[in-house]
């Protein structure tokens, strides 16, 4: 009996065993099974979550990107932000006359590079091509102008003549830490672009009231009354002025100007205002510039109108 007891628990475990043990691992590998998709169910979510994020956050360095491009290219398009005024793509305003009026040459904005593109001459065409290098708080650039502005003007508008004015800042230093210089120059470019047929009115206003060197020159209150008072009267060239819209084309056209190694005079070694060519000829300075014009376009004796 104990023998077949002890068989029979033998048997009867073993065969309990059987029956029970394997459902309980059944269910413990069905747990653990379970647990394993939850926990693979779960890394793909965070997979996702990641994928998608960085996908999101892809998309917004885009926009911003995008949002950055627009606002750069928008400046850059504008009146401000470095580039150029209208109607002096030369980097200078170029006047033609006929029948007694004097009109300025329309052009597209001047490149923010401030590059220097001077109108070429026709020399076939028999007629003066006058190119000034001027700063407005130069007093040299003054003496030139009340000396033969009256006869370039005339020589210009009975189309002798045609004139490009470079308006270029190199005396700041001389302005007592104002920046008088590169504003007034601003202003040329401010006026050029939005009322170009009054720049030469303006160019006299400014060298007639010419602040004295030392001094801190002109606020930007007293150029625009200055402007007024020539008859310059366009409410955005106002703005031009207080926001110095030209400030960094000024600096640029200024800066390759100066620098610009066939404009240095052969005299001193370097460069200086008023620089001024006749059909490619320098001015020596010393010559009187109407008999200069006329030995430079070979028409000597018919330039003082």
């Amino acid at each position: 009996m104990s023998n077949t007891q002890n068989v029979g628990h033998t048997h009867m475990v073993p065969t309990g065993n059987t029956n029970s043990a394997p459902g309980k691992k059944d269910r413990r590998e069905a747990a653990r099974e379970t647990a394993r998709s939850e926990r693979e169910a779960e890394k793909k979510r965070q997979r996702r979550n990641r994928i998608f994020l960085q996908g999101g956050i892809g998309i917004a360095v885009l926009a911003i990107v995008a949002i950055v491009v627009v606002v750069v290219v928008g400046v850059n398009r504008g009146s401000g932000g470095g580039s150029g005024p209208r109607n002096m793509a030369s980097a200078g305003i170029l006047f033609t006359g006929k029948s007694g009026a004097i009109t300025p040459t329309k052009t597209t904005a001047a490149p923010a590079s401030g590059t220097l593109t001077p109108t070429k001459a026709d020399a076939a065409a028999k007629v003066a091509h006058i190119v000034t290098y001027v700063d407005w708080a130069c007093p040299a650039c003054k003496s030139f102008e009340a000396s033969y502005a009256s006869n370039i003007s005339r020589l210009v508008a009975s189309g002798g003549a045609t004139l490009e004015v470079h308006t270029i800042a190199i005396l700041d230093q001389n302005y007592a830490g104002s920046r008088y210089s590169s504003r007034a120059a601003n202003v040329a470019a401010c006026v050029a672009n939005y009322d170009p047929a009054k720049f030469l009115d303006a160019q006299t206003a400014f060298y007639s009231n010419q602040p004295a060197e030392g001094s801190t020159g002109l606020s930007n209150s007293a150029m625009k009354k200055l402007l007024s008072d020539a008859g310059i009267t366009d409410t955005k060239i106002n703005s031009c002025i207080d926001n110095e819209t030209y400030k960094s084309w000024v600096a640029n056209v200024s800066r390759a100007t100066s620098t610009d190694k066939s404009l240095v005079s052969p005299a001193s070694g370097s460069f200086g205002t008023p620089t001024v060519y006749v059909n490619g000829k320098r001015w020596n300075n010393s010559t009187d510039f109407p008999t200069f014009v006329g030995q430079a376009t070979g028409l000597a004796g018919s330039t003082t109108p």
